[in-house]
């Protein structure tokens, strides 16, 4: 990975063992980042999940069919997928702060437009934007935190992410069970408390989302301003011809790619049929099913911050991490799928989803040690490409092989098996070294004004 500070005068004349005032401001800039990445994600999660009890029954309250619910869902996978590469060209083109902001813009009106219309075609529709508004986040803020941070070792991303997938398990659990409150009073009523979300979030985007100064760069001629078109047709492909060299030249990184969309598609099987498979035990509940989702990730904040003083006294401690969530996860889905006692059952289902929550940060380190600054956001993207392929159509032919939602007795033992296999293969993969180059210039060209440039 890119990392690595520019040293100016000032650290030269710094008394040894003393650090300059240019370690100090880079310093202090890398923790108003952390901070912010860290708000920032916890908002997003928030938002999205307000949701996740009540978007299904509100699209059947206005007269949408299983079917046709069925059929959005897919669109939504779709949708999510094709714009995954355009929208982190143009994320690493014009800047991971502005792809963020009309992230949170899109999906603000999207998810309004649900709690203003009740008409199923503006439901619909506001759907589709807020899933093509996701896109735009997907990779562009978490390469801005890893560009800006300057992580210059494994431990400092892992670190980087643990906690930012505690930020995020926070937005979850708060959004969630806030989203089912709401819900028990009107079902549209979370959608505007979610757009209100998005809206918040894409001004503190904007506002905290800023790259340290790099002196090394010219200013731009005064009063230059280039056809976007043709500089975006430039960039667009420069660098997709980057990605595809940076994808090329390093197998791992490819390899790393493909296993964590298979943990993906292999944690997304149950959590399509989860609500289906226990709705009779907690009697359709709305509160007592947001519970249950949140339970997991509640659990995953203090194993988060286990796993982070357990990284400070092991060099393979991702790994260990890796191996012992992705092993626990898959015999505790066997036993949610096999055993009948209910509440017995729902336990082991929980610590299936918290296993999968353990795994991802460091996934999501050992790619981004692989990946250039210049060109992070667009593999990233790459990466949450292959999530929505592989999801979506890993989705569809399960659903054509299960015909009951509610039977686990398939389903469940083979996405346990493969959940188990793919962890031990990531956790091979993500310790090993990786081979981003120290500094990256490719798109402060002819690429336009970003606001995250390569150090």
């Amino acid at each position: 990975m890119t990392s690595g500070t520019s040293r100016g005068p000032e650290h030269e004349n710094a008394s040894p063992g003393l650090p300059g005032s240019a370690d100090k401001d880079l310093a202090g800039h890398a923790d108003r980042v952390r901070r912010g990445y860290l708000l920032v994600s916890g908002l997003d999660y928030f938002a999205d999940m307000l949701l996740t009890v009540t978007s299904v029954l509100l699209l059947q309250s206005l007269g949408m069919g299983s079917g046709a619910v069925f059929a959005l869902i897919a669109a939504v996978w779709i949708v999510e997928g094709v714009s995954e590469i355009p929208t982190g060209v143009l994320a690493d083109l014009l800047g991971r702060r502005a792809s963020v902001a009309i992230s949170f813009v899109l999906r603000a009106i999207g998810y309004s437009a649900l709690f203003f219309s009740g008409s199923v075609y503006v439901a619909a529709a506001g759907v589709l934007l807020s899933a093509l508004g996701g896109t735009f986040a997907s990779g562009a803020l978490e390469a801005w935190a890893v560009d800006e941070t300057g992580a210059k070792d494994p431990s400092g991303l892992d670190r980087l992410f643990a906690q930012g997938k505690i930020a995020e398990n926070a937005g979850l659990v708060l959004g969630t069970l806030t989203g089912a409150a709401l819900g028990t009073l009107d079902l549209a009523l979370p959608q505007i408390v979610a757009g209100l979300t998005c809206a918040l979030a894409a001004v503190l985007s904007l506002r905290l989302m800023t790259g340290r100064p790099d002196p090394d760069r010219p200013p731009a001629a005064p009063g230059r301003r280039e056809a976007f078109v043709p500089r975006l047709r430039e960039s667009f492909g420069e660098v997709m011809t980057g990605t595809r060299l940076t994808l090329r030249g390093d197998k791992v990184l490819i390899a790393l790619i493909l296993t964590a969309a298979l943990l993906w598609l292999f944690r997304g099987i149950p959590g399509v049929q989860w609500t289906v498979v226990y709705e009779g035990l907690v009697g359709g509940n709305l509160l007592v099913l947001g519970a249950m989702r949140s339970v997991g990730s509640l659990l995953e904040i203090p194993l988060l911050g286990w796993t982070l003083s357990l990284q400070k006294r092991r060099a393979s401690a991702r790994r260990t991490v890796i191996v012992t969530a992705s092993t626990a996860g898959a015999l505790a889905l066997v036993c949610a799928a096999a055993v009948k006692e209910p509440a017995l059952s729902i336990v082991c289902y929980v610590c299936f989803s918290t296993a999968f929550g353990l795994c991802m940060p460091g996934v999501r380190a050992a790619m981004n040690e692989r990946i250039d600054s210049g060109h992070r956001a667009t593999v990233l993207s790459v990466a949450s490409l292959f999530n929505s392929l592989f999801t979506g159509g890993g989705l569809i032919l399960t659903g054509l092989a299960v015909g009951d939602l509610g039977s686990t007795a398939l389903a469940w033992p083979l996405a346990a098996a493969g959940f188990g296999i793919a962890g031990l293969w990531v956790a091979s993969l993500a310790v090993r070294p990786g081979t981003a180059p120290t500094t990256t210039t490719s798109t402060t060209g002819s690429t336009g004004p970003q606001e995250v440039r390569a150090p």
